[in-house]
């Protein structure tokens, strides 16, 4: 009776540790055919990196859900593993988030620009802007890191930022150019206007948690082959070019299906 008691207990072990065993092996599937990304909401650039984003992963059969945050949240989600990765950030990132890895090469780029309503003068590199009270995007890592010792304030939104720019709180903000320009059609705002030249140009890179380090040969061979061939620049301009029709006519970024870019 006692043996086959012990049997008996036997095969319930195996089969539970069967039974956990194929659980395992279907979140390992699942974790290899999906992954979640975080960026910032609502803006040209970010959206731009994700048609690209999407496209890439799926050409080695990895589907890409991405989820909008503050720019400064999604970084820190990104860099905890809670999610697999940030669609797109300046270079260098990796050096205080240890974390992520960079992606090479870049897949968009953005230009910083200075946007005013009173002010007018030459833009010629940071220091011109010294003299301004100066406002921009919380989590915009270049208008941070290059304005930390002059008089210089993060706000949460663009809607904000441009609210204070023209109540006189700021004297000029610093934005992506297309960014800046596209929020602008849909605000409708016409009286604050684009300072030139741009500050300066930053590439944009694909950032990966390092827990997904073996991806990183795949995913890197898929962005070179799309830039070689001339692909990047092709979805950039295709993707900036909807927005700003849909800015124009006030309809919103279609980024929960990307319908509207196919």
């Amino acid at each position: 009776m006692d043996a086959k008691i012990t049997y008996f207990k036997r095969i319930v072990i195996v089969s539970l540790m069967v039974v956990g065993l194929s659980a395992a092996m279907t979140r390992t599937a699942e974790a290899q055919t999906k992954l979640v990304f975080v960026t910032p909401p609502n803006t040209i650039d970010t959206v731009t990196s994700e048609v690209i984003t999407r496209k890439a992963y799926k050409r080695i059969g990895i589907d890409v859900q991405i989820k909008k945050f503050p720019g400064e949240r999604a970084l820190r989600l990104a860099n905890s593993g809670k999610v697999d990765g940030e669609v797109q950030r300046i270079n260098g990132i990796a050096a205080k988030y240890h974390n992520l890895i960079q992606i090479y090469p870049a897949i968009n780029y953005i230009q910083g620009t200075v946007f005013s309503l009173a002010k007018t003068f030459k833009v010629d590199g940071w220091e011109s802007l010294r003299p301004y009270r100066i406002g921009y995007i919380r989590g915009i890592k270049f208008a941070e890191n290059n304005t930390t010792s002059m008089d210089s304030r993060a706000v949460s939104d663009y809607k904000t930022m441009f609210q204070m720019l023209r109540k006189d709180r700021f004297d000029i903000i610093v934005s992506p150019r297309l960014n800046g320009l596209y929020q602008m059609k849909q605000l409708g705002i016409e009286q604050i206007k684009e300072l030139n030249p741009a500050i300066m140009r930053f590439d944009l890179f694909h950032y990966l948690n390092n827990k997904h380090i073996a991806l990183v040969p795949k995913i890197s061979a898929v962005f070179k082959k799309m830039k070689a061939s001339g692909e990047l620049t092709q979805i950039r301009n295709h993707v900036i070019s909807v927005l700003m029709k849909r800015a124009e006519q006030k309809q919103s970024i279609c980024d929960e299906d990307y319908k509207c870019f196919d």
